[in-house]
């Protein structure tokens, strides 16, 4: 989980909420009670309101009744409102939990096919007065299933419980005007295999031969059917299979002990090529876009082609499949391989696969063979679980050429036999109503299999492949599953910002894809509340989660007590669970101890010769070999987790955010200095403290960009979410560039053509700065958009940064401005930018006085008087067009930033020299380590070595003579970390005397 989808965290205040993705934003909102007694008023500060007060006078948040969902709220405008309600009522009036949930899902895993699900035919019971079909289709889709496998015919009273009325005539108007089937075919399934079968001819009427007259019949209704598929489900991202019953059912001849006739073979030939015709040239034909329609054929003897003699293996798998030469896919009913040993049914699958005709290989996705039907109806519900789970993971883990089997398909959802086969156990549900263990396994494993497949996504930005999947869920079948765990808390670590703040940090878990998003509260005080919220002295909405991932969420306790104990506990809630952290954990408000970090380093700012102090300026430090002295071995977490900042004090720490940790080279960090105002200022970097490995809070919850920024990328992501590191706008949406070099680490380049981020809509207000670093392509000839709220075309409403004029490349800075009706155009000279290197353009803006100030690589390039005063500036932004999708950015872009209010000459010089010119504008002393104190001490087994543990990195080097020169040997023993030191078993030298030293590495 990287930390820009896997952590939440507090902005500005104790109170202020935001999370990765932004899809809520809750108002912080604190209580502040104030009683007018003559009306029974409270009144409620928009600053202060936290909670709803308790008969003790604590503030707790409010519950709403279980699948209450409070009408949205948002207040704007007021420092305090009054409701004039008496207090018990308050919780109805505010409504403190968010105002809405969103479920707790993605659009790319829903239309995800995790292969597993069950099909409905000629089910014997039902429970509801709904038909059939309809029912048991429910009955799937509340199991999680997204694939469906069903019947469409004249027999749908037998098959389907539908009885049909005289204007359903033929497969077209069965799916079109019968009620259950166009319900089912509505409902949210993606996947459809169905058995087709034309409404004008029998089953089977060419077992006697193929003939074109009635085959005609079959290709028109097969015809129309796919039409009115592709045509009335047009881009819907449904896929519909039409196929047929089990094949070798038509071919058998005394229970296959005999092969079928010549006629019959050329017959079902004839018969499967006519229907594939029928749907290919429909689906030529027939205009459609994101839904899918295909034919196939299945095949159920595969082991009597296989190893049958010449008497009983004329199947379908060798004699028919082979000759249906542009055949889309094929099923396998696949009853005579399930209780094979896994080298036998994967050679039967590879069988098949040599079988299957080559012609649409290469224009059909994915494996083309799947398995249409399995079981062991004949057994007990209870004996059938443990056959399905293995069954179902050899299956996952067949493939060909890296393709999987798309679906594989229990049978079946309601039994279809009765006390008179023997067979009654054929089902997910019983007559009874009862559901079945194997309805358990695949309700709970397309649950895992979606969660697992969302938490991938998240983590590494791109969906599993086919055998990435199959890695992925293979491994839960190993046991029986059990049911997810709605919610699942637990308490991290908490982190000192100032002797009167800290940054406490939680965990959560949600384990039921598509459930709504929990909200999550931390709880703390001197004393421990336990699990009863009332008990704890405060409490905090911390944020909604919107994560697959466990997600960490950062909270800022202020108006802490200096040098005291505290408690702190977290908690989730959503509409259907709630869950406490397992225990309490503890925090106390102390300041950075230097003496517990084995290194330290001294930062300085010659560099910054300007006239004007800048107050909370981030600076970019870079961390690596080349800085003396420094190593990261000297680090107590891999990820440098244990690095702090600290002010000229070396105790108060200062907000930090690390970019991007490269141990195999630089690192970048951006960090918080107070005043930059010359060389006399300076702050210190802490590391090398094994047990301060959880990073800091202030370096994931934005505190390092506000109160000044409204959105930082650092556009080191490969793709969406783009994270903003001001916690306000990530970008989730537009067409992502791809990952380039950037000028601090990783940027993204657009292809000038169809890239841009989206910000989203947000409200730039009357004062801003634009920016961006920008490597704009050589042969760029046209505007070369940077940040826009403004359709492409003068005067249109909005702003926008761009560079070149329209249809010139003159390389000029351009600020264009409109109301809607009146526009205006501010540039620079020409040739203020040159193409093909990087530079940072900036522009500061101040609407109301109607100006613009440009810089191009901190240089101030003067400005313009005639901005429009009007410009919309509550909009949708984007970055790198305008936003009607017209002259896209076509180059490299990073670090893209939208600042609050006009920055000054100063400003912006630094900001550019903070990267352009990093060793100017920072002086970096040596890094200087502690040096530990090494003990050696008699132990049980011999003698322990030992030293702080602020010795990171330190080896303990041995030898038995200090006569120069003296050999060192180091130790082969590695030192562990135990009771806040490093300690190491030693040998004893029964021979004299052992000398010992500890070296940096």
């Amino acid at each position: 989980m990287t930390e820009e989808t896997g952590r939440a965290r507090i902005l500005a205040s104790d109170a202020a909420v935001s999370h990765r993705p932004a899809l809520h934003r809750v108002a912080p909102l604190r209580i502040c009670l104030d009683r007018e007694p003559e009306r029974g008023s409270v009144i409620l500060s928009m600053s202060e309101l936290r909670g709803v007060a308790d008969g003790c006078g604590h503030l707790v948040p409010c519950e709403p009744a279980a699948g209450h969902r409070p009408a949205p709220r948002r207040l704007f405008g007021h420092s305090s409102f009054v409701i004039s309600y008496l207090l018990p009522f308050l919780l109805l009036a505010v409504g403190l939990f968010p105002a809405h949930s969103a479920p707790l899902s993605s659009p790319a895993v829903d239309s995800y096919d995790v292969r597993v699900g069950t099909e409905t035919f000629a089910g014997l019971y039902k429970f509801t007065t709904n038909t059939l079909l309809v029912e048991t289709a429910q009955a799937m889709t509340n199991m999680g299933s997204d694939v469906i496998k069903f019947y469409m015919g004249a027999n749908a009273a037998g098959q389907s419980g539908v009885t049909l009325t005289q204007n359903i005539t033929n497969l077209l108007t069965l799916a079109r005007d019968q009620p259950s089937y166009h319900q089912v075919l509505d409902m949210p399934f993606r996947h459809f295999i169905i058995w087709e079968y034309p409404f004008e001819n029998s089953d089977e009427w060419w077992g006697s031969g193929y003939n074109s007259t009635q085959g005609a019949k079959d290709y028109n209704e097969m015809y129309a059917l796919t039409a009115y598929l592709l045509t009335n489900y047009d881009n819907s991202g449904k896929t519909f299979y039409l196929g047929h019953w089990e094949g070798d059912g038509y071919l058998d001849v005394s229970n296959w002990t005999a092969n079928p006739s010549p006629v019959t073979v050329q017959g079902m030939i004839g018969w499967l090529n006519n229907r594939q015709k029928a749907v290919d040239d429909a689906r030529s034909a027939t205009p459609h876009t994101n839904v899918f329609v295909y034919n196939y054929a299945e095949a159920n003897r595969v082991r009597d082609a296989m190893s049958g003699n010449s008497n009983i293996n004329v199947r379908v798998i060798d004699s028919v499949v082979p000759f249906v030469t542009n055949l889309d896919y094929l099923s396998y009913s696949s009853y005579d391989a399930q209780n094979l040993s896994t080298s036998n049914l994967y050679a039967t699958l590879d069988y098949m696969q040599s079988m299957l005709p080559t012609n649409k290989a290469s224009m059909v996705p994915g494996e083309r063979i799947w398995i249409g039907e399995y079981g062991w109806g004949y057994l007990s519900l209870a004996a059938q679980e443990p056959l399905t789970r293995p069954y179902i993971q050899r299956l996952l883990s067949w493939n060909s050429n890296g393709h999987c089997l798309p679906y594989i398909l229990f049978w079946e959802m309601y039994d279809n036999q009765g006390p008179a086969t023997g067979a009654t156990n054929f089902c997910l549900i019983d007559p009874t109503d009862t559901k079945a263990p194997c309805y358990y396994l695949h309700q709970y494993f397309l649950n895992q299999a979606k969660m697992l497949t969302a938490r991938y996504l998240e983590s590494n930005g791109a969906l599993p492949t086919e055998t990435q999947f199959s890695s992925l869920v293979s491994p839960i079948l190993n046991a029986p599953l059990s049911a997810p765990v709605n919610l699942t808390v637990a308490n991290l670590g908490a982190a000192l910002s100032t002797n009167a703040t800290t940054s406490v940090s939680g965990q959560i878990t949600q384990g039921v894809y598509g459930d709504d998003e929990a909200s999550v509260w931390v709880f703390w005080g001197p004393q421990d509340g336990g699990t009863v919220r009332a008990n704890w002295q405060q409490s905090l909405l911390v944020g909604v989660n919107t994560n697959f991932n466990p997600a960490t969420f950062d909270a800022q306790l202020t108006h802490l007590l200096a040098q005291t104990n505290y408690f702190f506990r977290f908690w989730a809630s959503n509409a259907s669970s709630q869950a406490w952290a397992p225990a309490s954990s503890q925090f106390s408000t102390v300041t950075i101890d230097p003496a517990t970090f084995g290194s330290q380093l001294k930062i300085s700012f010659a560099g910054y010769n300007r006239s004007s102090a800048l107050t909370n300026f981030p600076v970019l430090v870079s961390l690596g070999t080349n800085l003396p002295g420094f190593s990261y071995r000297q680090f107590g977490s891999p990820s440098g987790g244990d690095l702090r900042f600290a002010d000229v004090t070396g105790i108060v720490p200062l907000p930090y955010e690390i970019d991007e940790w490269n141990t195999n080279g630089t690192s970048y960090v951006w960090v918080q200095v107070p005043v930059l105002a010359g060389p006399t200022n300076f702050v210190w970097a802490y590391w090398g403290n094994p047990a301060a490995t959880n990073p800091a809070a202030t370096s994931t919850n934005g505190a390092v960009w506000s109160p000044l920024f409204e959105l930082v990328w650092h556009l080191k992501e490969s793709g969406f979410p783009f994270a903003d590191s001001a916690q306000m706008h990530p970008a989730l949406a537009g067409v992502s560039p791809v990952s380039t070099a950037g000028v601090i680490g990783k940027g993204v380049a657009f292809n000038g053509s169809s890239q841009f981020l989206d910000a989203g809509t947000f409200d730039v207000g009357n004062t801003f700065t634009l920016s961006a670093w920008v490597n704009i392509a050589a042969i760029a000839g046209n505007i070369q958009s940077l940040w826009t709220d403004q359709k492409g075309g003068y005067g249109s409403a909005g702003f926008a940064l761009f560079v070149d004029t329209y249809n010139v490349s003159n390389k000029v800075v351009d600020f264009a401005s409109g109301d809607g009706s009146n526009g205006n155009e501010s540039t620079t000279a020409t040739n203020s930018v040159s193409f093909g290197h990087w530079h940072l353009v900036t522009a500061a803006i101040n609407r109301t006085a109607g100006t613009v100030e440009f810089y191009v690589d901190g240089t101030d390039l003067g400005g313009s008087t005639a901005v429009v005063t009007d410009f919309a500036t509550l909009a949708d932004v984007n970055l790198g067009r305008f936003t009607n999708s017209s002259f896209y950015f076509d180059g490299a872009m990073d670090e893209a930033r939208v600042q609050s209010g006009v920055a000054s000459a100063d400003w912006v010089w630094a900001s550019w020299m903070t990267v352009a010119s990093n060793s100017v504008l920072l002086t970096y002393a040596a890094v200087t380590q502690q040096p530990p104190s090494l003990s050696i001490t008699a132990s049980a087994n011999g003698l322990q070595g030992s030293w702080p543990a602020s010795g990171v990195g330190y080896q303990l080097y041995i030898t038995s003579n200090l006569v120069p020169p003296v050999a060192w040997v180091a130790t082969t023993n590695q030192p562990m970390l135990s009771n806040n030191e490093w300690q190491i078993a030693l040998p004893v030298n029964g021979n004299g005397p052992l000398f010992y030293r500890l070296q940096s590495q």
